[in-house]
């Protein structure tokens, strides 16, 4: 059993890179990747725990793009993240992400609901600040009772306090993580809706998408399946966990993924990362 979409709190997730692979090892999974938003941070601490507990750890990331006013998150699998341009690259993504949050709750705030930055940092801790972060402050402090209510009604994209955040085109990412010899893989296309861009995607480096997912139904699975095989691309899937009670995503392990998609992983990786 593999689960290779996870995120850490070294992005929006509840769980330390180290805990998530402690509780992999415990549903006996085989392997995982760690995929947290715009951050490599939990990388090395993963793949430690991973060699300890001999629990295979693929170094990925998740990047986020923008098309048509949608967002499109393209998946990174083995990237060289140690590399000073992708580091840097990430850097100002991150500090991208901080001051949209900067705006975002100065918006709640004159729709009455007083946020402090404080402790919307102090709830993201290490990792990149994100929309997860702040819903969880609005949870403490008694504004609305689950991350699903926040971003419907105060910090979703068409909800009252949203604020756009700098970001590129799906392609241009793609070339990105190509850049960094990684694997480019499209993200739950179920929910992307940009099939009709796929074509146009894998002229600029796309290999691979993300068929199986915890939003996705069997019909969108066997659609992607489908898609993937027309295009002669790979497919991978995972739970998309943020960790315990944090209401995004299923349990790890939830979703069930082939264990041949590492192999084809693997196949496309080479000798990198060996």
């Amino acid at each position: 059993m593999i689960d290779l979409h996870l995120h850490s709190m070294a992005s929006d997730g509840t769980l330390t890179p180290t805990e998530i692979v402690k509780l992999a090892h415990k549903l006996n999974l085989k392997a995982i990747a760690l995929t947290d938003h715009d951050s490599v941070e939990g990388l090395p601490f993963a793949l430690k725990e991973g060699s300890r507990l001999g629990i295979e750890v693929v170094p990925a990331v998740e990047l986020s793009s923008d098309f048509e006013g949608r967002d499109i998150h393209l998946l990174g699998y083995y990237v060289d993240y140690k590399e000073a341009w992708f580091k840097e690259h990430l850097k100002q993504l991150k500090e991208a992400r901080f001051q949209r949050a900067v705006k975002m709750i100065e918006k709640l705030k004159e729709a009455g609901l007083m946020i402090a930055f404080k402790d919307v940092l102090e709830e993201a801790g290490d990792g990149a600040v994100g929309r997860a972060h702040i819903a969880r402050v609005m949870i403490k402090q008694g504004y609305i009772d689950d991350i699903e209510e926040a971003f419907e009604k105060y910090i979703g994209r068409k909800a009252l306090c949203y604020v756009e955040k700098y970001s590129f085109q799906p392609e241009e990412v793609i070339e990105v993580i190509r850049k960094a010899n990684g694997i480019a893989i499209l993200a739950h296309p179920g929910l992307s809706e940009v099939d009709e861009s796929i074509g146009k995607y894998i002229k600029h480096g796309l290999q691979g998408l993300e068929a199986y997912h915890s939003n996705h139904t069997k019909q969108m699975t066997a659609k992607y399946l489908k898609l993937a095989e027309h295009y002669g691309l790979i497919t991978t899937g995972g739970s998309d966990c943020h960790g315990l009670k944090s209401g995004r995503g299923l349990t790890i392990g939830s979703v069930n993924v082939p264990d041949i998609i590492l192999d084809d992983l693997k196949r496309l990786k080479g000798d990198r990362f060996a």
